[in-house]
């Protein structure tokens, strides 16, 4: 399941921890969330629950942040939702090796610029 949460302080509050290695970033996503330009969402299952803040960026949907448990099945579940709206990837950056390592899991391409790591799932 899928839900619109933007209106959320709590959901925003919950993907602050995404944002530990960029404190900044954390301080923009507020304002583009305000300004209406990012979404936020929570997508729940039996495996998974998280929140995630999002922008459609040309033909791909951009995570800005994604924060919970089931972090995989939750992806999976978001790439229905994403070629439903005709979109063709969702992409993201991370500052995390770990990050980066686990979403190999979901086929990623990888690019990377200095400690930091553009990824992105076709779907």
């Amino acid at each position: 399941m899928i839900q619109w949460v933007s209106d959320s302080p709590t959901a925003l509050r919950d993907l602050k921890v995404a944002f530990r290695a960029c404190p900044d970033s954390f301080e923009t996503l507020k304002h583009e969330v305000k300004a209406g330009r990012v979404s936020l969402y929570e997508l729940s299952g039996d495996d998974y629950r998280v929140t995630i803040a999002g922008e459609i960026c040309g033909h791909s949907y951009f995570l800005w942040g994604v924060s919970g448990r089931g972090v995989i099945p939750a992806i999976r579940a978001l790439k229905a939702y994403v070629k439903e709206a005709g979109l063709m990837s969702i992409s993201a950056e991370t500052h995390f090796p770990l990050v980066k390592k686990l979403c190999r899991r979901l086929n990623t391409t990888e690019r990377v610029s200095g400690d930091v790591t553009y990824m992105e799932i076709k779907v």
